[in-house]
């Protein structure tokens, strides 16, 4: 008894307990994970200092980028200068358009490099989306071989025939050590299964303790060696590079088995001290790129408050222009030695001196640009749309002539600007002769408004009257219908009107209909005849019976999983005298749930045909 009891001692001392080797391998995966969601590469390039061309091809180049996240997170960061090219480029189109034609209609910009950006964008965000499906295919694929793995292993224990059991067993092993990672979800269950499965596998073989103890102590050389190799990486320079392979280390590290339980703890301490120097240089690595970043800050703010003169420099003479574009372009090549900025302000910053930059040759653009010629060439054709519209401006034909003038007043604005001094005269003379005809039609309008505010008070008398028969609590179908005709007998009322007058007379026959004393489903019937009623005349006045088709729908449903329900409870019913009452109560119930159906899908009928009536 005594040397059993020695035996299972040793036996457990290098086998550990299912809990000792899940926390072993999942401290292993737990840090594994913390440190892989960390941003393990940072942007060295200042996307902000480079023009559009060479924007489109370094996205272009991030196609065949090896590091898809890396990849994905660079071509953000370039859509950010892209898109700030792209409205400042926007922008200046239009103001060019509206100094030509006097305002922006009509206006359009295709800029085919920002569309070619945006396929390598769309490609780019598209790899790394199936990198990531791949990936998580990979894992699912590796759970189910682990899991196949398991259930081969307790077949292996369930069978009667032991006869090379441990060698099958350790096979298996050696294969699960070859499946790579499997979903983060389903690990720590997965390794706990594995681990206490092997427990008990190496409990019920005692017989061969020796050889489990030698797969141990060749795991714990394998883990030994796992640490040896992480303290190498130590030495690398490349802190990312250092991060990326001891990732790989751990995943090794959690797919090894089991060590001997007295080495379990102090091995497992020393890969973790050694993993944490490595993260503690990555994230000394990180502060000094961030100072880094916040000192171009400091220097790129000070040329911004550099280039601010130049956006309002003026001169009429040529020498001094080339004077200061050569001075601009001194402090451009300053900015250009300095590093990226931080994220958070770089877009800002950038806007800030590039606008004031493009803001000088923009104005010098225009210092070089004379357009008087153009000028004198764009007075005369205003002045005969100038004599088009005084011919117009006493016309009575109304709607013919609003074409006319608004067609002319289009034309005006197709035609590029005049000289200064009589640019305001003209516009006056055309302005003048298109108000006297828009002034005559409006006086001619209040005319008919006249008669529109008429028949709105007799529309709103109706209402007055159906909220008194409703008061009188009597309703009166032929009331209703007669009220109905009378309303949509009144013509036109102000067009600001039409809508609250409408919602008005059907909320005041609704009230109505409400006051009559009749059954649920008289009611519904009531209120669908007096919504059809309405859409014979306001088709867009539907929105009320539509919210009734909806209500019969969801009812028919609700009836229709009802009687499902009783259907399915009547199989379960044995038989017998009470099992047959109660049979014979759900089948009333189901007979009555279907002759409501058939009521409301006549009322849907009815909805329905007013729906394709309009």
């Amino acid at each position: 008894m005594e040397t059993e009891k020695t035996h299972k001692e040793e036996q457990g001392a290098v086998n550990p307990t299912a809990e000792q080797q899940v926390k072993e391998e999942t401290h292993v995966e737990a840090s594994s994970e913390e440190h892989n969601v960390e941003e393990l590469h940072e942007d060295t390039v200042d996307y902000t200092t480079l023009s559009k061309e060479q924007l489109v091809e370094e996205a272009d180049k991030l196609l065949h980028h090896a590091d898809v996240v890396a990849a994905e997170r660079s071509v953000r960061s370039i859509k950010e200068a892209i898109d700030h090219i792209h409205e400042e480029e926007k922008e200046a189109a239009k103001q060019e358009y509206v100094a030509a034609q006097g305002n922006d209609e009509g206006f359009d910009f295709h800029d085919s490099q920002y569309e070619a950006f945006f396929k390598a964008y769309k490609a780019v965000k598209e790899r790394k989306k199936k990198h990531f499906e791949e990936m998580q295919k990979t894992r699912d694929n590796n759970l189910k071989a682990k899991l196949a793995i398991i259930d081969e292993i307790k077949a292996l224990m369930e069978s009667e025939d032991h006869r090379g059991i441990m060698a099958k067993v350790k096979e298996l092993q050696a294969k699960w050590k070859t499946i790579g990672a499997v979903p983060h979800a389903n690990a720590d269950e997965l390794y706990k299964t594995y681990g206490a499965l092997l427990d008990l596998f190496y409990d019920q073989m005692s017989i061969e303790f020796e050889l489990k103890e030698l797969d141990r102590k060749k795991n714990l050389e394998a883990k030994t060696l796992l640490c040896d190799r992480a303290e190498k990486l130590l030495d690398l320079e490349n802190v990312n590079e250092a991060v990326d392979q001891l990732n790989v280390l751990h995943e090794e590290f959690r797919s090894l088995g089991p060590v001997p339980k007295e080495a379990q703890e102090d091995l497992w301490k020393r890969f973790k001290e050694i993993s944490d120097k490595i993260y503690d240089k990555k994230r000394a690595f990180a502060e000094e790129f961030k100072k880094q970043l916040n000192e171009n800050m400091k220097a790129k703010q000070e040329l911004c408050l550099a280039v601010e003169p130049f956006a309002n420099f003026d001169s009429d003479r040529i020498k001094e222009w080339n004077s200061k574009t050569k001075e601009l372009l001194a402090v451009q090549k300053d900015w250009e030695k300095i590093g990226p900025l931080p994220r958070e302000v770089a877009k800002e910053i950038n806007k800030q001196f590039w606008g004031n930059f493009k803001q000088f040759f923009h104005n010098k653009g225009q210092f070089f640009e004379r357009l008087e010629a153009q000028r004198a060439e764009n007075l005369e054709l205003k002045k005969q749309l100038v004599a088009k519209a005084e011919e117009l401006s006493e016309s009575t034909d109304w709607r013919s002539t609003g074409d006319k003038l608004k067609q002319l007043q289009a034309d005006w604005k197709k035609i590029g600007p005049v000289p200064e001094k009589v640019r305001d005269e003209v516009y006056a003379a055309f302005k003048k002769a298109c108000d006297t005809f828009f002034e005559n039609r409006r006086n001619n309008r209040k005319e008919e408004d006249k008669v529109f505010i008429e028949n709105l008070k007799k529309k709103e008398d109706i209402c007055l009257e159906l909220g008194t028969l409703a008061k009188e609590d009597a309703f009166d179908v032929a009331k209703l219908n007669e009220a109905v005709e009378a309303f949509f007998k009144i013509g036109f009322v102000p067009k600001r009107e039409k809508d609250a007058i409408l919602d008005k007379f059907i909320k005041a026959a609704e009230d109505y209909v409400k006051t009559a004393k009749v059954s649920e489903e008289e009611m519904e019937d009531l209120q669908v005849n007096f919504h059809a009623s309405v859409m014979k005349h306001v088709p867009n006045a539907g929105r009320r019976v539509k919210n009734q088709e909806q209500n019969l729908r969801h009812k028919i449903t609700n009836l229709e999983n009802d009687i499902a329900l009783w259907q399915n409870n009547l199989a379960f019913f044995a038989n017998s005298k009470t099992a047959d009452q109660m049979k014979e109560e759900y089948q009333k119930k189901i007979e009555a749930a279907k002759a409501d159906i058939e009521r409301l899908k006549d009322r849907l009928y009815t909805i329905q045909q007013i729906a394709d009536a309009r």
